[in-house]
């Protein structure tokens, strides 16, 4: 798996009328961007004021006091699980860092991934985070949230909003896709049947349905934290 290469660290009767719906279409997208932006500020405080009570359960974790849904260990990295998230530490650019996941690393080990990133993938500070502004989805949003959330201190990485073509809700936003990256990295959120991450060129094309997407992009980020292959 080491050739992933990702550096760790309506006008019809009944219908409502088109102008009501490209409001409604841009309230979300906004929201949406919000949400990337917000997290990104913010992951820090989240993480502080649950450090005492996640110290504990690592310390029974490692004194294996911890039944499996509570807590175990991974390839070396304590899980444990409070508040319905995942928290483990990782060391990143010489700092401890706490990180929340929706689901654990033994439950999206079966999430494939194929092909391999070019490492222009790599370059520079920002990754476009495409998505299709025809989906209005709690997962979708939950996913992307997920991802940008834990780009903030743990990737090193800053996460820019951007759809995956035109439309009025997308106005000044960068219109990029794993079928025209314009040579930028580039992570596409995709609603799909079969959860699986699809690296080609400078795109990374995450697919998934429901909450099979939000695994998909956990096991994203537990291969971009070094902490699955």
């Amino acid at each position: 798996m080491n050739d992933i290469d990702i550096t760790p660290i309506q006008s019809e009767s009944g219908q409502e009328p088109e102008g009501k719906k490209i409001i409604l279409v841009t309230a979300i997208l906004v929201g949406l961007f919000v949400i990337m932006f917000v997290s990104f500020l913010f992951y820090g405080d989240m993480t502080g004021s649950t450090v005492v009570s996640i110290d504990g359960l690592h310390e029974d974790n490692l004194n294996n006091n911890l039944n499996e849904e509570e807590g175990y260990l991974y390839n070396g990295f304590s899980f444990v699980n409070a508040d319905g998230l995942w928290w483990t530490d990782v060391k990143v650019f010489g700092k401890i860092i706490r990180i929340p996941l929706h689901f654990g690393p033994k439950e999206v080990e079966s999430i494939p991934i194929y092909g391999k990133l070019d490492p222009a993938f790599n370059t520079g500070m920002n990754v476009y985070i495409a998505i299709d502004p025809d989906v209005q989805n709690q997962y979708y949003t939950l996913a992307l949230s997920e991802l940008s959330f834990n780009m903030a201190k743990g990737i090193n990485r800053y996460p820019i909003g951007s759809c995956i073509k035109d439309n009025p809700a997308c106005e000044d936003r960068p219109i990029v896709s794993c079928a025209d990256t314009q040579g930028k990295p580039v992570l596409e959120l995709v609603i799909g049947e079969d959860a699986k991450v699809e690296l080609s060129g400078t795109c990374m094309k995450v697919t998934g349905s429901e909450y099979e997407l939000v695994k998909a992009i956990d096991r994203v980020l537990y291969k971009w934290y070094g902490i699955m292959e």
